[in-house]
């Protein structure tokens, strides 16, 4: 599996001397899964943290009624992961889906204090991805709590252009917190105001 990428991503944000890189790849396990596989149920432990190289991934959640809640979307050059169970050792709250054939980096959970002790600096590193990953969280709460769902649908797909093309409108639905309806009715809207 092709590492440029995820070298590139740690470079982003720390210098890694090549004897580092390589370190780190004797702590990283590539992972395929495929579509509608799960990297973990909610319930499950989550014991990895993935890195996803190729593809595309959902977290959610199911409430009483079964309706799933998509929390996250992750995509090449991201991690995803069910931070909380990771981190405690707790069950999940999350299942995380591949919802395209996924090319993944694993970290697991046994080894981190192995790969921080051999390479201090991620600790760093994974430090500075945790806090962009409460960043991005909180961004989307705000979101959520202050704007329409048209202004999220724009945003959104302002962040991910090709969002459409890769993701099935009910999960993107879900992920903005309203039916599929009312989604196409937005995308009808925004249809018609740019003809």
């Amino acid at each position: 599996m092709d590492t440029t990428t995820y070298r590139q991503h740690i470079e982003r944000r720390l210098v890694i001397t090549d004897e580092e890189f390589e370190t780190l790849l004797q702590f990283v396990t590539p992972r395929v899964i495929k579509k509608k596989e799960t990297l973990v149920r909610a319930g499950e432990v989550c014991h990895d943290q993935a890195y996803i190289v190729k593809g595309c991934m959902r977290a959610f959640l199911s409430d009483e009624r079964g309706v799933e809640h998509v929390i996250q979307f992750g995509f090449e050059d991201w991690y995803i992961g069910d931070m909380a169970s990771f981190l405690t050792g707790g069950p999940a709250d999350y299942t995380i889906e591949a919802l395209e054939d996924c090319e993944l980096l694993v970290i697991k959970r046994d080894e981190t204090d192995a790969l921080y002790e051999a390479l201090p600096k991620l600790e760093r590193y994974f430090r500075i991805m945790i806090q962009q990953a409460f960043i991005a969280m909180q961004a989307r709460i705000v979101s959520t709590m202050s704007q329409s769902a048209e202004a999220r649908y724009l945003q959104l797909i302002e962040k991910y252009p090709k969002l459409e093309l890769r993701v099935a409108q009910h999960h993107i639905a879900s992920y903005l917190g309203i039916t599929p309806e009312a989604l196409s009715r937005i995308r009808r809207k925004l249809v018609k105001g740019n003809a």
